[in-house]
């Protein structure tokens, strides 16, 4: 039977393929939260992962940012192994690192698809990155890993021709059983981007084009008011050419905008939800390099999809 997945409860939600899990977010129209939680800095809450708080406060997909499928750690959980939450570095500021927990496990642990965040960058340009954002680089071998451990969608984000084959051999590697997404960061994505982009520079239908050939399932983009010059209007154009191809289209709110008050993100939701977008999307780091502020997970979510939705997403138990 088609289930949205407004209304599904987590554990078929769990049970879902990949083509039904985009047929379940397809059908609920425009009502659907992924929200980023971030694994390269602590918990926001006490004794609990940023995964956790993400479901908690009602999102429906949540993406594990900087989540390295070769070291897997979510602060806020036990590790595995406990000696590896012995270091004294670790005790003095009280947090667990949360080693090994795959992504399996943390999809079962709160009843919700999981994504992971991959990311191609130029080979000159990784070093320098690592120390921030660790290795968790697009690759054919990570997409693989990421599958392996459990994921339901890999989001990929990057710039440049070199970046399309990238994401081709994704697909061909894992594309089958995994959803993919292509997004085309900003902000922080365009270091090191040689030209000045303004506005609309930003993407091209041309691209648009381009990455859907990959065979991807979802392309993301800015949520309009998120990036200059980036209106309802224009995005509800490209949404129309995503959709016309029969790719989902993810807007998001990133570059730190994710961390305004409550009447922000409602009035982007609201725009976004206009300009025809399948899932809305919360960045990573709110203010805090950990994750969005729960409230305007909440308020997002009501927002685009009232209290009932809302509420019963919050109450689910995991064991339903």
């Amino acid at each position: 039977m088609r289930k949205r997945l407004l209304t599904a409860s987590p554990k078929e939600i769990l049970a879902m393929s990949k083509k039904e899990l985009l047929e379940a977010i397809r059908l609920s129209e425009g009502r659907v939260v992924m929200a980023c939680a971030r694994c390269r800095g602590p918990n926001l809450v006490d004794g609990v992962s940023n995964a956790e708080v993400v479901a908690a406060f009602g999102a429906d997909i949540v993406l594990l940012d900087t989540y390295d499928v070769k070291d897997p750690c979510i602060p806020g959980l036990p590790s595995k192994n406990p000696a590896d939450d012995e270091v004294p570095e670790l005790r003095k500021v009280q947090i667990k690192l949360g080693r090994g927990w795959t992504l399996r496990e943390i999809r079962e642990l709160i009843g919700r698809p999981v994504g992971v965040l991959l990311t191609y960058a130029p080979e000159d340009m990784r070093e320098s990155l690592i120390e921030h954002y660790g290795n968790i680089f697009a690759t054919r071998e990570t997409a693989r890993i990421a599958a392996e451990l459990g994921a339901d969608i890999i989001y990929i984000g990057g710039w440049g021709e070199e970046c399309y084959s990238m994401v081709e051999e994704i697909v061909s590697e894992v594309g089958k059983k995994v959803i993919i997404e292509f997004g085309r960061p900003h902000g922080p994505g365009l270091l090191g981007f040689s030209a000045p982009l303004h506005g609309t520079e930003l993407i091209t239908e041309k691209e648009i084009k381009r990455i859907i050939d990959t065979g991807v399932d979802i392309i993301g983009l800015p949520a309009p008011g998120t990036y200059p010059g980036w209106t309802i209007q224009h995005a509800s154009h490209l949404v129309k050419l995503i959709h016309d191809h029969g790719v989902l289209a993810s807007l998001g709110i990133h570059t730190s905008q994710e961390g305004s008050n409550v009447e922000i993100i409602q009035r982007i939701g609201i725009y976004a939800k206009m300009a025809g977008a399948d899932i809305i999307e919360l960045g990573d780091s709110g203010f805090t390099e950990q994750m969005v502020p729960p409230e305007n997970i909440m308020a997002l979510s009501i927002a685009i999809k009232g209290r009932r939705h809302t509420y019963r997403r919050m109450a689910f138990s995991i064991l339903r």
